[in-house]
């Protein structure tokens, strides 16, 4: 008894591929999918953090449960970036840069001052604990509501952010 082929599924689907004519319709579909992709290369995992194209993206531990990451070109051995604050946003570059493209700079400005408001809340924390420890109340009060505004515009950076990222990646 003859062995059956273990490909003839596989040419039976080409088959009918051709015989339906629909070569060309793939074709077609396999470009416009890869057109609505935004970049080229995809990301994969290496033991130190994320690799995109020759782009490396390294997380680095910062402050408390805060991390920094830092952008390298792994080809040329060097670091192109090493203070971004969200990974969205070192997502975002590496992909950019893994491209040859121009990084938009609306994403660095926003990473910017979304560290701008960390830097805000963790002062306004440590003003705040030592007007408890002496007691005044007044000054309190409006240190709170520091603390508070600073958080309200952490979050409005780190939407602006999302938003492009979402807005980038999604189909």
């Amino acid at each position: 008894m003859p062995e059956k082929s273990k490909h003839k599924p596989f040419n039976e689907l080409i088959r009918q591929i051709e015989a339906y004519g629909l070569k060309n319709k793939l074709a077609k579909l396999a470009r416009k999918e890869e057109a609505r992709r935004p970049f080229r290369h995809l990301p994969k995992q290496f033991s130190k953090g994320i690799l995109i194209g020759n782009i490396a993206i390294v997380p680095k531990k910062h402050t408390g449960t805060r991390y920094i990451y830092i952008i390298a070109d792994m080809m040329k051995a060097r670091i192109l970036y090493d203070d971004i604050n969200l990974k969205q946003t070192a997502i975002l570059m590496a992909h950019h840069l893994a491209d040859n493209n121009a990084i938009p700079t609306n994403i660095l400005e926003y990473d910017s001052c979304f560290a701008s408001q960390l830097f805000n809340i963790v002062n306004a924390k440590r003003m705040l604990k030592m007007l408890r420890k002496e007691g005044n109340e007044a000054a309190e009060g409006a240190q709170q509501i520091r603390l508070q505004t600073a958080h309200d515009l952490a979050d409005q950076y780190k939407a602006k952010i999302q938003g492009i990222f979402q807005s980038t990646f999604s189909t």
